[in-house]
């Protein structure tokens, strides 16, 4: 189950990043960027492709960091509660949960609901770490970069949330950490490339994209539910060949 759940998370990660996560979190690589070159003092050649590329990644190290601590948190929360009495019933309960939430945010990425982004910002009364982050923008060294990745993690994020459910269904602290990192090392190519390759992608294509991320996560989704089910012995399980499906 759990290289099916890093294969799942690394995957939506990836196809995701081309429509939601370049839509949410473009902004953010954008003012970076612009603040990093308006650092470069005057006389000063601005640097190259590669300098650039390097200068992103303890942006996203720090935001893969806070992912995958929480990853380990929840999985770790997942594996007391199938320690708990009732192993068996936690598990079918949770999954049957779990299931419903990763159905309602692959929802929320289609457009049939409201995005849930909003919801969280609601929820917490619009206390999120951007005004945190602000101050670190245009700071250029190691550990300021890192800091302002790891804020970034904390952003509400539907897809987010819903990779957190996938990684409590682990139910192990090392299996929650590395479900979260798959999720965000899936994210980081289009988030670094995202100048260029987002210009290639039409806005119709980078849609189409989120929208297959949804279905996939939607498809895991009742695989989860039904999953649970059979654990609570209310349907029987299904295996297709040497495949369980459920």
């Amino acid at each position: 189950m759990l290289l099916s759940n890093l294969a799942l998370a690394f995957v939506t990660g990836l196809i995701s990043s081309f429509g939601h996560c370049l839509g949410m979190c473009g902004g953010i690589v954008a003012i970076y960027s612009a603040r990093q070159a308006a650092q470069t003092p005057a006389g000063e050649s601005q640097p190259g492709m590669m300098a650039r590329i390097v200068s992103f990644l303890p942006l996203h190290l720090g935001r893969i960091t806070t992912y995958t601590f929480f990853g380990a948190l929840i999985g770790l929360a997942g594996s007391l509660l199938d320690q708990a009495g009732g192993m068996m019933g936690w598990q079918g309960l949770f999954s049957v949960i779990g299931g419903i939430i990763m159905l309602l945010v692959s929802l929320s990425l289609m457009g049939v609901l409201p995005p849930i982004e909003a919801t969280l910002v609601t929820l917490t009364k619009g206390n999120t770490p951007v005004t945190r982050m602000r101050g670190l923008f245009g700071k250029r060294s190691f550990w300021s970069t890192l800091t302002l990745g790891i804020l970034w993690g904390f952003l509400p994020c539907g897809l987010v949330f819903a990779m957190l459910v996938l990684a409590a269904r682990v139910g192990t602290f090392w299996g929650g950490a590395l479900t979260m990192l798959a999720f965000g090392l899936g994210t980081v190519p289009t988030l670094v490339g995202f100048g260029l390759a987002a210009n290639l992608l039409s806005p119709k294509l980078r849609g189409g994209l989120q929208s297959f991320a949804a279905i996939l996560l939607m498809l895991f989704a009742v695989q989860t539910v039904l999953r649970g089910l059979a654990v609570a012995n209310i349907i029987p399980s299904f295996s297709y060949g040497q495949v369980m499906l459920w």
